[in-house]
């Protein structure tokens, strides 16, 4: 009897646990692609690509924009 209820409890928490990770917000969802393509100048500026760079660059500043839209809508609903 214990150990049937030990793994249901270990089921239940597993189970909660991959629910809470999968519930990021939207705009918690863009701030981290923000942060990726942030990475992702830093490493083409490593490499020393110019092109790579300004691509990169690029896809930064179109994801900055979008959160910060995304922000400004969140910010909207709640008042």
């Amino acid at each position: 009897m214990k150990i049937k209820a030990k793994m249901t409890m270990l089921a239940l928490a597993a189970f909660l646990a991959t629910g809470a990770v999968g519930c990021q917000s939207k705009t918690e969802q863009k701030a981290d692609e923000v942060t990726d393509d942030y990475k992702d100048v830093e490493e083409a500026k490593a490499e020393g690509d110019s092109s790579e760079i300004r691509e990169e660059r690029q896809e930064l500043e179109e994801s900055r924009q979008d959160y910060r839209e995304m922000a400004k809508d969140s910010t909207k609903r709640q008042d």
